[in-house]
């Protein structure tokens, strides 16, 4: 019964903590340009209105939001005016709002919920009214108001997440879900609509129900068993005619997203599930539209508990109907037009602690706090200090702190009696065997676990003589964060390695695999950096340790951010001296991009950079300070990486340790 409770709690608060009143007294602030990912929804559906030329978003909450590009929107609107007499109450909840334009109207489509109402109880937990409701309007923006009939499903049993489908009969359907509180086994239904959806003409009719899952698992008193829970429905039909639907439940704690197809191209199936999810984990909830340049694309939220806090946020995929199945191609991330800064984080050697850096023309930076750590590393490190930081924005909207766990100063700032961890002739120079990860919403408020390499994988990596220069990315293929970095063997030669981790990033979960191997096996290579080339191939610069060290390239030309990577005979750097370190970031609205690199072998250290717009010619920029690049407040800076923020960002970090 225990369990049970945690899990009716988990599920109340996943939904109200984004859910909320259709009238509340206090109107929500209204911005404009608001970059897609830092809006907070649930259940987010998209409406691409040909007739404005404008897309229109809502949710869970009920509220509105307007857009030209997707990336920047303005909002919120309040746009759904319920009856306070009828059952819905005074405030509704209103889950899951869906816009659908038919027959020259806009129609939405929600749950609410009236918590005062009590249709029943179940394992003592009591069960609300609630369910899905249309409303109606003239114009996208609304206002919507319901349309003649009270209720269009029976109230002895809970629905939610009703969506309008057309099937070849020409009638219009709507598919919505059967509450697990009922039944401990939630379905998906359709019922026939009137021809202008005003009510319903016909009996509900079950189209599948979650037990029928093959991917869906949760475990309840200790036993594995089906997932009880149906979100989300929403039809499509492939390039081929063939009927579809997409669905959300749970695998355990993550939330994420499968497919169904009808074998008969109706709603009555019977309905064949896909083996697999095809969302990555914790992205779900999801709709199908089609943008104004003719791409179809997925609208989802990712999901994911911050600090205790569920952060819901829409994401965008792009998908292929062309063919027999919905194939997703790829995730849009955060788009450089929300993009307004840049953030530069990077040690140095006295502190060997965190620096972070903001520049609003990726020329000159200016580091934050009095160009003083931001996080010492003394307080998160085993052994006191952390080098080669390297930051990255996940497809979930947080942000990915990479760090190595290593103090080379060690002996002389007391902390050691011996110059390295261990003996330096069987380890190696600046031997150690851990990482640290940070994770974090806001760049301020941090998560933080310690990684040991030899620990987590003793029969094969029991006696390594170093893990540096982590670095983070996600991999499209496998639907996971990927973390790659150098390693070697005892006192042996560096090389590349690759390893996935949770989605708390706090663990890695798979062994470590070799990433790359150069074309001479007794050439050490190290400090790989993965990015995208601008046709969307995997481009990863490196570290070849020949005389002297220097910058190459490799790319993987289907886009794997595994590889295999193809070596290209080109040095990229400049430097007559070696370096180390390599960084490629993007100039915000610009078909240009730079690589960084640490110049190790000059003092006082610098950093050199080079820009290319095709990654064949590379142009010196100089070093901070010697050319068109400048370091404001901060000198001798090691080990970096530059990303792009936005405005607000910027200002909510630099406000922050203005006064901290």
């Amino acid at each position: 019964m225990k369990l049970i409770n945690r899990f009716l709690m988990l599920l109340f608060l996943v939904l109200f903590s984004t859910g909320s009143m259709a009238q509340s007294k206090k109107h929500p602030k209204f911005r404009t340009a608001i970059p897609r990912d830092s809006i907070r929804l649930s259940d987010p559906c998209i409406l691409a209105d040909d007739e404005t030329q404008t897309y229109y978003m809502t949710g869970t909450g009920g509220l509105l939001w307007k857009s030209k590009d997707l990336e920047k929107w303005d909002g919120p609107y309040i746009v759904a005016e319920t009856d306070p007499n009828s059952w819905m109450g005074k405030r509704p909840q209103i889950w899951a709002a869906e816009l659908h334009k038919y027959k020259g109207k806009y129609y939405y489509f929600a749950t609410f919920t009236n918590d005062s109402i009590l249709i029943g109880t179940y394992r003592g937990n009591d069960i609300p009214r609630r369910a899905c409701h249309v409303l109606v309007s003239d114009r996208p923006d609304g206002p919507y108001r319901p349309i003649k009939d009270k209720t269009y499903l029976p109230d002895s049993i809970p629905t939610l997440d009703g969506t309008l489908w057309t099937d070849k009969d020409g009638k219009p359907y709507m598919v919505y879900c059967g509450e697990w509180l009922k039944n401990w086994n939630g379905t998906i239904e359709k019922i026939e609509l009137k021809s202008d959806l005003s009510g319903t003409a016909g009996k509900a009719q079950v189209l599948f129900r979650a037990s029928d899952s093959p991917w869906s698992r949760e475990t309840v008193d200790g036993k594995e068993r089906p997932n009880r829970v149906t979100d989300g429905p929403w039809l499509f039909r492939t390039g081929t005619g063939r009927l579809g639907m997409i669905w959300t439940s749970w695998i355990g704690n993550i939330y994420t997203q499968g497919v169904a197809y009808s074998e008969s191209g109706t709603l009555d199936g019977p309905w064949i599930q896909e083996q697999a999810p095809i969302t990555p984990p914790n992205y779900g909830h999801g709709m199908l539209f089609k943008d104004f340049n003719g791409r179809w694309l997925m609208s989802v939220h990712s999901h994911c508990d911050a600090n205790g806090r569920y952060i819901r946020i829409p994401q965008l995929f792009e998908v292929d109907l062309s063919g027999d199945k919905l194939k997703i191609k790829r995730h849009l991330c955060a788009s450089e037009k929300g993009m307004g800064a840049y953030l530069f984080v990077f040690f140095n050697d006295p502190t060997h602690s965190l620096f972070m850096a903001t520049s609003r023309d990726g020329y000159t930076f200016t580091a934050v706090n009095d160009g003083q750590p931001v996080i010492a590393g003394d307080t998160i490190a085993e052994q006191l200090g952390v080098r080669d930081p390297h930051i990255y924005r996940g497809p979930d909207g947080a942000f990915y702190l990479s760090m190595t766990d290593l103090h080379i100063f060690g002996k002389q700032k007391g902390i050691r009696d011996t110059e390295w961890e261990r003996d330096g002739e069987a380890y190696g120079w600046g031997n150690n065997r851990g990482l640290v990860l940070m994770k974090s919403r806001d760049l301020i408020h941090w998560t933080r676990s310690n990684i040991r390499i030899d620990q987590a994988f003793p029969e094969k990596f029991g006696d390594i003589g170093c893990a540096w220069a982590p670095e983070t990315t996600y991999d499209p293929q496998a639907g996971k964060m990927m973390i790659y970095f150098t390693m070697r063997h005892g006192n042996g030669r560096t090389t590349l390695y690759y390893a996935y981790t949770d989605n708390d990033f706090t663990r890695l979960t798979t062994e470590p695999k070799q990433l790359f191997e150069y074309p001479d096996k007794n050439i050490q290579i190290l400090d790989a950096d993965i990015s995208r080339l601008p046709d969307g191939r995997a481009c990863m610069m490196y570290v070849a340790q020949e005389n002297p060290g220097g910058i190459r390239m490799a790319v993987n030309d289907e886009g794997n951010v595994t590889g295999p990577y193809r070596y290209i005979d080109k040095w990229i750097d400049s430097e007559p001296g070696a370096c180390e370190a390599p960084n490629v970031w993007k100039r915000i609205g610009e078909d240009k991009w730079v690589v960084m690199y640490d110049i190790f072998s000059i003092q006082p250290h610098n950093f050199g950079f080079c820009e290319t717009t095709d990654f064949k010619h590379f142009t010196p920029l100089g070093r901070f300070n010697e050319g068109l690049m400048k370091a404001a407040n901060f000198t001798s800076p090691k080990h970096g990486t530059v990303i792009q923020i936005s405005l607000e960002e910027a200002e909510r970090l630099e406000k922050y340790w203005q006064s901290h």
